[in-house]
């Protein structure tokens, strides 16, 4: 229906009184059809005195607004009854809205309980076309969805099996609340952690009888898509669902006419984790050698089919509901970071840029303190608001740690214009842009590095004239002299045992150099003894951290990585060993074919026994399960080892680091940092030599500096750097 401008609603007629302490409510207005028009009142009322109120959350899709709701223009009734909400009792105006929200309200209007509760609902409640009001609301928006009585997350329609999935979810639930594994009260509000209990619990009867029972319930819908399906929609991959779905503790997911508790999914979601363990964990295969129909189950469903990992939306959740509250930050590295290749989790969306921070705000502990406030204006650019951002958390956490995350290359951050136009905003090289698929620290364990020693726990800033330069002291360990071969955490390349024998033959050779640097100097040697010189062939590609199950995670020791590493070489050399054989045999071949008659046909080409090939393949799959030496380089994946000019430190950086880069220390983190001169200075009055003004390149490890063997140094030395 086209929309006169007689018909257009306007938000000058329901005004909010202080958009800071007000907001709208609606009600839907039954009709007898459904096919018929929606109709709805609006209405303000203050936050601290709302009525009883549900809040939607959903997913916008295309934000053209092709369809329209009523909204009728009377006063609020002292009471609401389907009859005093009828449509013919008043004149009404046309308020334009997305198809999503469209198809959304008629479903909630065949709901006798929804159609005469006040709802909460962003798009038809806040002026969108208004950046102040929108400004003003967004920061209330933790306290409408916490206060609500209940949260519906709308998926959408019924389809690819949804009834079916949904069913499932709830006979899973039932199993596992009769189980009594997770508590005898299913008004518990959080149950505890069943991957846990699974886990740690996997030789005994309760448990193992409970998956027998679940297992061929959820297996058939993983194989035919449909699960995958469910978890497909939209809804699960955008920013501001992450505070809806966490803030209230009663939750339903609603597709088509069912609905389902978030405690439901929560708990299968959880059993989801556990699926990959029956092919690498032996004590879950080992726990069902009777009941070989599980373990066939379980085999038969390939890796590609389960869903993606939904750790921004459930365990968010569950630290939400068991009291545990994060930092802004720590909420970033949640949603934008991954671990390592092999990481796959959801990429987060947002329509405006801008909101991948102001969707996080609700949830962060830290809000008060980082005084972030969301700004629509078109006057201020996305990179200014991440650069205050980062600025914030910086001088709250007092802490530079969110520079690991600034990473290269930049993404464009700014949003198109009306006409579809994006103008580039460069964003400060410290600034991270916390896109999809940020790479996270190399450091994943807590406490395992001191590189500034005493200095490590504080940043010493420096006030700078521009908020976009962030000014820090700091020591410079060493300029870059030689870089090697990125590391590529790429199992599928080809002859990969061959790149991995050139790679550790560079760190070899670095290390070669660093000694013949530190035995022409009459400095201190960087290392106490040649035998822990020699271990840095080992500890640089793993960054000096070992993970193997959750006993042994900390720093490298002998004992457990040098047997890891020496199967990873000789089977690198093993498969060389092949390869020349393979040669020789066409070689051979060859020169068998030019003594014969030209006419007589070519014999094929030689190949690997089949057991050969078998054993290979095996024997990666080994090499690549989770303790071995080649799992832990996953998270060293696009650094790339470098030596240093003067005294030969050897050390991990970021990919784009090249010789004349410097190493350096910066107050306020427990590794080092390689920064870029920038060859000009700041231009203000902060200083005035173009040697103190650098670009950020990332986080770096630097061998025989990470346990603050420097701290005197740095506290003797101490100079001002200017990150531009």
């Amino acid at each position: 229906m086209a929309i006169t401008e007689e018909s257009q609603f306007s938000y000058n007629s329901v005004p909010l009184p202080d958009a800071n302490t007000h907001v709208r409510l609606l009600e839907l207005c039954p009709v007898s059809d459904n096919e018929d028009e929606l109709y709805c009142k609006l209405y303000a009322a203050p936050i601290a005195d709302l009525p009883s109120y549900s809040a939607v959350s959903y997913a916008w899709g295309d934000n053209t607004k092709t369809h329209s709701i009523r909204i009728l223009d009377y006063d609020r009734a002292q009471t609401s009854t389907e009859e005093g909400l009828n449509e013919r009792n008043g004149h009404t105006c046309l308020l334009p809205i997305t198809s999503s929200l469209d198809t959304c309200l008629r479903q909630f209007r065949t709901y006798k309980e929804l159609r005469l509760t006040p709802l909460w609902i962003d798009q038809i409640c806040i002026n969108q076309d208004d950046d102040e009001e929108k400004s003003c609301q967004i920061q209330l928006m933790k306290q409408i969805y916490s206060s609500a009585k209940e949260v519906y997350a709308w998926l959408g329609l019924d389809a690819d099996g949804s009834d079916e999935v949904i069913q499932a979810f709830r006979q899973v639930a039932e199993c596992m609340w009769d189980s009594e594994l997770f508590g005898k009260d299913r008004a518990t509000k959080w149950f505890p952690a069943p991957r846990a209990i699974f886990y740690n619990r996997i030789d005994t009867p309760e448990v193992q009888e409970l998956l027998r029972q679940v297992v061929p319930i959820v297996v058939p819908l993983l194989r035919e898509k449909k699960i995958l399906a469910w978890y497909k929609r939209d809804w699960f991959s955008r920013i501001w669902t992450i505070q809806e779905f966490c803030l209230n503790p009663y939750t339903f997911f609603v597709c088509g006419d069912r609905a389902v508790l978030d405690e439901v999914v929560l708990l299968v979601w959880e059993l989801f984790l556990i699926l990959p363990d029956f092919h690498h964990d032996t004590r879950f295969r080992n726990a069902f050698k009777e009941h070989p129909e599980i373990l066939s189950l379980v085999d038969s469903l390939p890796a590609s089919l389960l869903p993606l990992p939904m750790q921004h939306l459930f365990g968010t959740k569950g630290s939400w509901k068991r009291g545990k509250r994060t930092s802004l930050r720590e909420l970033l590295e949640e949603v934008s970071t991954r671990l390592d290749l092999g990481d796959h989790r959801v990429d987060i969306l947002s329509t405006k840029y801008r909101d991948r921070v102001y969707g996080l705000l609700g949830l962060a502990a830290d809000v008060e303190e980082l005084d972030i406030r969301p700004d629509y204006s078109k006057s201020t650019t996305t990179a200014e608001i991440l650069t205050q951002a980062a600025r914030s958390i910086i001088k709250t956490e007092g802490s530079i740690y969110i520079l690991r995350f600034s990473q290269f290359p930049k993404h464009n951050i700014e949003d198109p214009d009306e006409a579809g136009h994006c103008q580039p905003e460069q964003l400060p090289s410290w600034v991270p842009d916390w896109a999809n698929g940020t790479q996270y620290s190399y450091q994943f364990l807590d406490n395992v590095f001191s590189a500034c020693g005493k200095f490590s726990s504080t940043a010493d800033l420096i006030p700078t004239s521009s908020p976009s330069i962030l000014g820090l002291r700091g020591l410079v360990v060493d300029k870059i002299e030689a870089v090697g071969l990125p590391w590529r955490a790429d199992w599928g390349l080809k002859a990969y045992h061959r790149y991995i024998l050139q790679y550790f033959a560079i760190i070899k050779d670095m290390k070669r150099r660093s000694a013949e640097k530190n035995s022409s100097s009459c400095d201190d040697d960087i290392y106490p003894n040649p035998p822990r010189r020699n271990q840095a062939l080992w500890r640089l590609a793993i960054g000096d951290c070992y993970a193997n199950g959750p006993q042994k995670r900390g720093r490298t020791m002998a004992d457990d990585v040098l047997p890891v590493f020496a199967e990873l070489i000789d089977h690198c050399n093993f498969c060389c060993s092949m390869d020349e054989e393979l040669q020789q045999h066409q070689q051979q071949q060859q020169q068998q074919q030019s003594e014969i008659d030209s006419g007589n046909a070519n014999e094929p080409p030689p190949e690997l026994d089949q057991e050969t090939l078998d054993f290979m393949a095996d024997r990666w799959e080994e090499l690549q399960s989770k303790g071995s030496y080649l799992s832990n380089m996953m998270h060293m994946d696009r650094k790339r080892p470098y030596l240093t000019a003067q005294k030969g430190y050897l050390g991990m950086a970021p990919k784009h680091a090249q010789p004349g880069d410097v190493v350096v220390l910066l107050c306020g983190d427990t590794i080092p940092y390689v920064l870029r001169p920038a060859g000009q200075g700041e231009g203000g009055d902060d200083h005035n030599s173009t040697s103190n003004t650098y670009t950020l390149v990332g986080e770096a490890y630097c061998d025989g500096i990470m346990d603050g063997e420097l701290e005197g140094r740095l506290e003797r030395e101490k100079q001002d750097f200017f990150l531009v």
